[in-house]
């Protein structure tokens, strides 16, 4: 049996062997192979992936958007649009008409090929893997780092910003390299202006950030691969500059993934491909996608393309780049960190190309809400849990607890339960459609949409106490069973969490069931927020915080909840059996801002339905009368808010809608 110590010490040695060649893969199919050398073939694991997403030939209608420059003056405002679509949701385009003469990308292409067709002994030349060279040959510049090595070798030229002297370039290319550079530096830098007023910046907002100072070739070749279905020409990555421009020939073999699927990127005649580079992701904040892209081998060949990255690579530079100031607000808080394009590119060069997106290292931190879990609640963890929830309650306002005592399958019945009622006939749901609050169960849409800016992107199934304790024959018949059973393991938990909250107030532990009412009424409210075909233009739910004392949550898997803190919004990600806790407005007012009512949202999404169950711990809403309890107001601390009824803080609540304001500033003394 053969250890991994010696097959690695064997695959490092057919590595060296094929380094030392500087023949490149041109070198191995000239010599006649059948089959292809073990370090190109794609590991078993590589594999595992394709299981979700294709590698074969897409059948989908789907097709990578084409932008006219034509007459871009006087069409400024249709191309500017046309750009920003593809950018936003595809991250590749194809141009036309974009000013550089057939010719001169024919005489580019044919060039490419010329170099790589050359006398070994011509090209060893300027083979090396030596950083700072400005043109070098080689093949897989992470040929030591990578799974299995790719089927292609690369000219490299390195064209600014410091210009290049020809005298560096192979003859065979040197004149076409030098005029195809001085024409595609000129379209990038319409296309930068074009990006910049996509995003809604001057013209020249991107290239004052140096995107088009420096500009990189690279002419990829691809001899035709005797086994394609066992290797990559190039493996799925995406590219670590600004923006690519890239001239391939009729071959094909390009392909971009786009909703989880591999698309044909098909040779236009006379066209060039573009597409974002991670950097530019990184400073537009994800406004515009970075999307990993792949290219095949193939049986045919050679095929030749020409991509110009535009980056200052390893240029000297101070510049920090990190999101654009002016695409930043409350609602977009920056998603990556700054990063100096050295320390950008040494990363993307280490890792190599692993299938993995750079961005993620650059990212700032994932905050996530704390999770408590309440298993020993009644044991030797009780003062634990009690501090827990403390911290989380007095800094989040939000947590989630697992090992609650509600069993999973309850969980997963109820959110069945509701999916199943609002995917009834329309005419079955609307015996329930009201706006009548006093009704005990009512189906609706926005029960502020008269009020509101926007209508949100959810429906509402909503029953209160009376229906359950009462009148359960008015719950909808397809989710009454499990809608009962629930509301029983619901009310159980949160007389467990009043009781961990009192204490974490240092309170009797009774003191907010029995004293302050807080459970004494509930409200459950099941929404569904079905698949949003243009999700950046809607919410699911506006921001706001809740009109309750506590607020048991449960949801699906499909996420969308977000939290706002320390002035950022957190993704509150589902975590199986996992349920959902935020502190309401009426705790956060008794508690004299002790605990935390936070601002939150829920995003649309093009994947759905989601569904979502809350439980709103109203307390009593007739005649009691709630304020900061006394047992936590001192000289030191002034009571903060004026006493209020629950009926009264519910007419101004309701009465408003989701305007995003919070309704306690209405209470403020």
């Amino acid at each position: 049996m053969v250890s991994d110590n010696s097959s690695n010490q064997n695959r490092l040695q057919q590595l060296k062997a094929f380094d030392e060649s500087k023949a490149g893969v041109k070198g191995i199919v000239d010599a006649g192979i059948t089959k292809i050398p073990p370090i190109f073939v794609r590991p078993p694991a590589d594999y595992a992936g394709d299981d979700q997403v294709s590698g074969e030939t897409t059948k989908t209608h789907f097709s990578i958007p084409v932008v006219d420059l034509a007459d871009t003056a006087s069409r400024r405002p249709e191309v500017i649009d046309g750009v920003r679509r593809a950018a936003e949701s595809v991250g590749f385009f194809q141009v036309v008409n974009h000013g550089i003469p057939k010719r001169v990308l024919e005489e580019m292409l044919e060039a490419a090929r010329g170099f790589h067709e050359l006398p070994r002994e011509a090209k060893a030349e300027y083979y090396s893997r030596e950083l700072m060279r400005k043109v070098k040959f080689g093949s897989n510049f992470d040929l030591y780092q990578s799974r299995f090595a790719n089927w292609r070798d690369s000219l490299f030229c390195v064209m600014g910003p410091d210009p290049l002297d020809p005298q560096e370039l192979p003859l065979v290319c040197r004149d076409i390299t030098m005029e195809y550079s001085d024409q595609v530096h000129k379209l990038g830098v319409t296309l930068f202006e074009l990006l910049s007023e996509a995003l809604g910046l001057k013209p020249d907002h991107l290239l004052e950030l140096d995107c088009a100072k420096g500009h990189l070739i690279l002419s990829h070749y691809y001899p035709p691969c005797p086994e394609p279905e066992l290797t990559l020409g190039t493996t799925k990555h995406s590219d670590p500059d600004f923006l690519t421009i890239l001239l391939q020939d009729h071959i094909g073999g390009l392909q971009v993934l786009c909703q989880n699927q591999w698309i044909d990127v098909p040779p236009v005649p006379g066209a060039l491909v573009v597409n974002i580079g991670d950097l530019l992701q990184l400073i537009s904040n994800d406004r515009f996608k970075s999307v990993e892209h792949q290219v095949l081998a193939n049986l045919e060949g050679p095929r030749v393309s020409i991509a110009c990255f535009f980056t200052l690579h390893l240029y000297p530079s101070t510049r920090l780049y990190g999101p654009i100031n002016e695409l930043l607000s409350e609602n977009h808080p920056p998603v990556y960190r700054e990063t100096s394009l050295q320390d950008f590119i040494a990363y993307y060069d280490g890792k190599g190309l692993d299938g993995n997106s750079a961005l993620t290292h650059f990212k700032q931190p994932n905050l996530q809400i704390p999770v408590i879990n309440l298993g020993g609640l009644y044991g030797d963890r009780h003062k634990e849990i009690v501090n827990e929830v403390r911290i989380a309650s007095e800094t989040w306002g939000f947590f989630q607890v697992v090992n609650h005592g509600v069993p999973l399958n309850v969980l997963e019945d109820m959110i069945q339960g509701v999916r199943r009622f609002n995917e009834q006939d329309l005419e079955v749901k609307k015996e329930f459609y009201s706006r009548d609050r006093k009704r005990t169960v009512r189906f609706n849409s926005n029960y502020d949409l008269y009020q509101s800016k926007a209508a949100n992107w959810r429906d509402t199934l909503a029953f209160t106490k009376p229906a359950v304790d009462h009148e359960p024959q008015e719950l909808p018949q397809v989710c009454r069973e499990v809608a009962l059973e629930y509301t029983n393991h619901v009310k159980e938990l949160a007389d467990q969490l009043f009781g961990l909250l009192s204490e974490a107030l240092e309170l009797k532990p009774d003191y907010l069931t029995r004293e302050m009412e807080c459970a004494k009424f509930y409200a459950c409210v099941c929404h569904y927020y079905p698949a949003c075909p243009e999700p950046e233009l809607t919410l699911g739910t506006s921001k706001h915080s809740d009109p309750a004392f506590l607020t048991i949550l449960l949801q699906d898997k499909i996420g969308g909840l977000q939290v706002l803190h320390d002035n950022q919004w957190v993704n509150v990600d589902p975590i199986s059996g996992g349920l959902v806790i935020n502190i309401g407005d009426f705790l956060q007012a008794i508690s004299n801002d002790r605990l935390k009512s936070v601002q939150h949202r829920v995003l649309t999404n093009r994947v759905g339905p989601r569904v979502s169950v809350a439980y709103f711990f109203k307390g009593e809403t007739a005649a009691k009368s709630y304020g900061p309890i006394k047992e936590l107001i001192s000289d030191e601390n002034p009571p903060l808010y004026k006493d209020f009824s629950i009926d009264e803080y519910h007419g101004k609540f309701f009465s408003q809608g989701l305007d995003e304001k919070s309704g306690l500033d209405q209470f403020k003394l």
